[in-house]
């Protein structure tokens, strides 16, 4: 196990951790689910004034239908999501430079979430997991 005071092998825990790091919990889709909900509602309200919104609203209502779909695939228990899969919704919900959400263009919005939704959704049924065996 050590070599000259170097550590030559990763114990228990580092290889526990190892094998986990990708795995994608189902609060972790629930909360990238409610964060999707709250930018759906918060552009359909009147309560933020629009000079203080980041997202326009006319993009993020343009793209609701396809972020409301990718919503309910986030929290589907039977549907398995790679840590990929989950790092696209997270880069599109909040890369303000990168994301068309955060654009002019609603239809390049709903088109870059229906791309998102087609990627949560196109898992072959190889993948797909009962909740006991997830469990």
């Amino acid at each position: 196990m050590f070599v000259n005071n170097e550590v030559t092998e990763r114990g228990l825990l580092h290889r526990m951790l190892d094998r986990v790091k990708d795995e994608v919990t189902l609060d972790e889709r629930r909360a990238w689910a409610r964060s999707i909900d709250v930018a759906i509602n918060d552009a359909a309200g009147p309560g933020i004034p629009l000079r203080n919104r980041v997202a326009r609203p006319a993009v993020v209502l343009g793209a609701a239908p396809a972020l409301s779909a990718v919503a309910a695939a986030l929290r589907d228990e039977d549907l398995v999501v790679s840590r990929e899969s989950l790092n696209a919704v997270r880069s599109f919900l909040t890369d303000g430079i990168d994301s068309p959400l955060y654009g002019r263009d609603p239809l390049a919005a709903r088109r870059g979430a229906d791309a998102l939704r087609r990627r949560l959704v196109s898992a072959d049924p190889a993948q797909r997991a009962t909740v006991g065996s997830a469990a």
